[in-house]
């Protein structure tokens, strides 16, 4: 590919990371982000990783959930599976509240180098905020290992979130699954979500942790989902003490600092 060609495609990525970091609403850059779409479509061609790379970042500003997969699986195919596409597409998936198939994606990065400390926390997010607490804590213990003199913000109460569910016979794979369930809600009620438990994060980069998946909504439709989430888990393979681990919430001023 020429270099004007290439010019292009780093044109458009950096406008693209610009958008997505862009404290602005989405619409401000509707016109333009379609105008991106067209000319790295032009592309496909010629240099099908980057730009079904570029694509899948295009569609994850659209919130193409369906898009930004299939345009993330054929640059991994182009690609062989490169690393760095990966954990593009795992970002990508973050963003979009998919914490279940990000963590996937990390954990097949982090296997191929255990040192990345960077995709080491991502994992370990990722871990947290798809519901697998006790797995959080295995990965935590690892970065303890390997890092001992960044410790993981809030470890310990973590550690003791993990202990309590295992005590109580609630698995990682009930509170996945009790989160899949809530997510499946806000989605077929078009609702968004502002943030999730994360449980935990490096010190060199605090955040609030949360403990719920705060919805952008009035406490009252709050009081709605959760009942509708209730009876979800009544016809549940699920302990009844899930019900305390995981709850929709609404936004304060409080919550919303994060």
């Amino acid at each position: 590919m020429t270099t004007d060609n290439q010019e292009v495609l780093d044109d458009a990525l950096t406008r693209l990371q610009g958008i997505w970091s862009s404290p602005l609403p989405f619409f401000r850059f509707e016109l333009e982000v379609k105008r991106l779409e067209r000319v790295i479509k032009g592309y496909r061609q010629n240099d099908p990783i980057r730009a079904f790379y570029l694509l899948g970042l295009v569609a994850t500003l659209q919130e193409d959930k369906d898009g930004m997969m299939n345009n993330f699986y054929n640059s991994l195919i182009h690609s062989n599976n490169d690393p760095d596409v990966r954990h593009g597409f795992a970002a990508c998936l973050s963003r979009m509240g998919n914490y279940i198939e990000a963590r996937k994606q990390y954990e097949i990065i982090y296997q191929h180098d255990q040192k990345d400390l960077g995709v080491l926390a991502e994992l370990i997010i990722s871990s947290l905020a798809s519901g697998r607490i006790q797995e959080g804590v295995r990965w935590i213990t690892r970065w303890s290992q390997i890092n001992p003199e960044r410790p993981f913000k809030e470890a310990e109460s973590i550690a003791k979130n993990g202990a309590l569910l295992e005590k109580f016979g609630i698995s990682d794979d009930h509170v996945e699954h009790l989160q899949s369930l809530a997510m499946n809600i806000l989605e077929k009620e078009r609702k968004q979500i502002k943030t999730i438990n994360y449980r935990g994060i490096p010190e060199v980069s605090p955040e609030r942790i949360d403990a719920t998946l705060i919805v952008d909504d009035s406490p009252e439709e709050v009081e709605r989902l959760n009942s509708k989430l209730n009876k979800m888990m009544a016809t549940s393979p699920t302990p009844g003490r899930v019900a305390d681990v995981l709850v929709f919430n609404f936004v304060t001023d409080e919550a919303s600092g994060l």
